[in-house]
């Protein structure tokens, strides 16, 4: 005898089946906030089928909680790039601070697909991802560097468009000084992305930055 459990995770696979990507988030939609949908879950997210994971990794962000959380850090090592992007996307919406270091671990993801989707679920995390973020936007990959320019500039734009500088909170300023660092960085990306930042922020006459 079938569950409700099981019942709408059959209709998830019903319409994968079928090819049909509005019945799948309508079934993906149905699942939202339900944990005890887990287990039933776990055998799509191992799923021969990129198509099937893809769907079940959609329904975890959905669902949240720790416990997807934890299945969705899995899957940013799954070998289907679109996958991968899911997860990192689904990690950000979620602000899953847990997966931050994972998450940075991404920027350097083999597709470009996956690194902007890596640097986008890391600016959606926030203010929690700036020292991550930082910290890689010393690494020696141009790729790396300019992924996480481009997401510091998106968290501190976000926290603190409109603020004077005497009004901003200590915790950004390392970022803030990292990014007047990138204005001499080798790669024209990682210079425009740090660039755009101080000046949508007011901050480019600045000429001491605080701490």
């Amino acid at each position: 005898m079938q569950t409700k459990s099981t019942d709408r995770v059959q209709a998830l696979l019903d319409a994968i089946a079928a090819d049909d990507d509005e019945a799948a988030e309508s079934a993906a939609q149905a699942c939202a906030a339900q944990p005890r949908l887990l287990a039933a879950l776990r055998p799509l997210l191992a799923d021969a089928d990129s198509d099937r994971r893809w769907w079940a990794v959609r329904t975890l962000a959905l669902i949240g909680g720790q416990e997807a959380v934890r299945l969705l850090e899995d899957h940013l090592t799954d070998s289907d790039d679109a996958t991968r992007c899911a997860a990192a996307l689904a990690l950000g919406s979620l602000h899953a601070t847990s997966a931050i270091s994972a998450l940075v671990g991404r920027l350097a993801d083999i597709s470009g697909w996956a690194r902007d989707s890596a640097a986008d679920a890391l600016a959606m995390i926030g203010a929690p991802a700036l020292p991550a973020l930082v910290q890689a936007l010393g690494d020696e990959r141009e790729g790396v560097r300019v992924r996480a320019a481009g997401a510091l500039r998106k968290v501190l734009v976000t926290a603190l468009s409109g603020l004077k500088s005497a009004d901003i909170d200590p915790q950004y300023w390392p970022a803030i000084g990292a990014l007047f660092q990138a204005l001499n960085d080798p790669n024209r990306l990682v210079r425009h992305n740090a660039y755009e930042g101080l000046e949508r922020l007011g901050l480019l006459e600045m000429v001491v930055v605080p701490g």
